[in-house]
């Protein structure tokens, strides 16, 4: 068995904006697409001490990943075509793949959610299986999403962030372990960062694996239950940062047993792979 089946957070089983009909503005060639008010949700969620359900709306850049229908990773909606996920989650043909963007309750039939195609998959080139570096992906879809109440894009990092630092985790991926994803309604759970030094010497009893410049760590060290397990991957590690929500990594991996006493949840650090998105963003397929 390899570390990635064995430690990944992965499903077992596999911003001003006009209304909401107008069309996403266009762009020149080679230069980033509009990114308009992001991070800034209209709904703002309700205050939470343990993982819970979000409050529909809160948290609009969330996407449900769709591979052969079956839904299984998560990711981050940080333009009207572009998505960040995790580099493990993905694999095989693009077309494979679709977003839902603007869903809560996975349960019922959503006005809001909608699912977009998937045109290119592209991993990041360093991406290691064994060592679980460099383990994010982005996916530029087919068609530009419509941004509307339900569906606005995460910013990307403004700074490096200081240990301590709030952040929250959302996603639909299972509460208790074993099981797959199973949870109907968008989950949310606060999880402060992490010193990399702290995370590594806990992590590294179950978890055989340094922690990188491109990994950031965020827990609570098992004083709360709260960790990124199966199917959240690949899904939103998020920050406020000056009034707005900034994505600062994606799930990557953690306890396989979903543990929390056991390890820190370690996701890609989005601040570390910034550029390489912009020069990827800049790009059309």
């Amino acid at each position: 068995m390899t570390i990635l089946k064995t430690y990944c957070a992965k499903t077992c089983g596999f911003c001003n904006v006009g209304p909401p009909t107008a069309a996403p503005p266009t762009r020149v060639p080679g230069t980033l697409p509009p990114m308009g008010n992001c991070g800034v949700p209209e709904v703002q969620m309700s205050r939470v001490i343990g993982g819970t359900d979000s409050k529909r709306g809160a948290w609009p850049w969330q996407i449900l990943m769709l591979k052969n229908g079956r839904a299984g990773c998560g990711g981050t909606l940080i333009s009207s075509q572009w998505v960040v996920t995790a580099a493990h989650c993905v694999g095989g043909s693009d077309r494979q793949y679709k977003v839902r963007v603007g869903a809560w309750d996975r349960g019922v039939k959503e006005s809001s959610a909608k699912d977009y195609q998937v045109k290119k998959v592209v991993a990041h080139p360093q991406w290691n299986r064994r060592t679980l570096d460099n383990d994010i992906a982005l996916f530029y879809l087919e068609k530009p999403v419509i941004f509307s109440k339900w569906v606005k894009p995460a910013c990307l990092p403004s700074k490096t962030l200081d240990p301590g630092s709030e952040c929250y985790i959302t996603g639909w991926g299972k509460t208790r372990h074993p099981g797959n994803m199973h949870m109907k309604k968008l989950q949310q759970a606060k999880m402060p960062v992490v010193d990399s030094k702290v995370c590594e010497a806990k992590n590294r009893k179950i978890i055989p694996l340094p922690i990188t410049s491109g990994m950031i760590c965020g827990g609570e060290g098992g004083v709360t239950k709260i960790s990124g397990c199966h199917g959240d991957s690949g899904g939103p590690y998020v920050c406020k940062v000056n009034g707005k929500w900034e994505l600062h990594g994606d799930v990557s991996h953690g306890s396989p047993r979903c543990e929390s006493k056991e390890t820190y949840t370690v996701f890609a650090r989005t601040t570390y792979f910034k550029s390489w998105i912009e020069q990827e963003m800049k790009k059309t397929y």
